[in-house]
């Protein structure tokens, strides 16, 4: 058996995603990583994906590049309503806590 390795990607400058990298610690993922700019490598199903830049519009038009190179199991952005950095983490990390119910724990390999 082996275990999914799943890895969490927060791209942007919004102060929410340095709140939810704080939260993502009680999550099951395996690596986190906070960064201004996405990886250069694509992204593929293990991989989940939060955007926040501030402006929806640029939030939704780096989605649009990342999604173009790669596919990740789990894509979304912060929202930029008028809630507080630390709601909109929450927001955004309830989202996660969705998409990891449909991620299987444990995968069995055929040999």
């Amino acid at each position: 058996m082996s275990q999914t390795v799943l890895r969490l990607w927060l791209i942007g400058d919004d102060e929410a995603l340095d709140i939810l990298a704080d939260l993502s610690r009680h999550l099951d993922y395996f690596a986190v990583s906070r960064a201004d700019e996405p990886p250069a490598e694509p992204l593929g199903a293990d991989d989940h994906i939060i955007i926040g830049l501030g402006a929806r519009d640029r939030s939704l038009h780096l989605l649009g590049l990342v999604l173009s190179h790669g596919h990740p199991g789990y894509a979304g952005i912060i929202s930029d309503g008028e809630d507080s950095a630390g709601a909109r983490a929450i927001l955004a990390g309830a989202s996660l806590v969705t998409a990891l119910r449909g991620v299987p724990k444990v995968t069995e390999q055929q040999g």
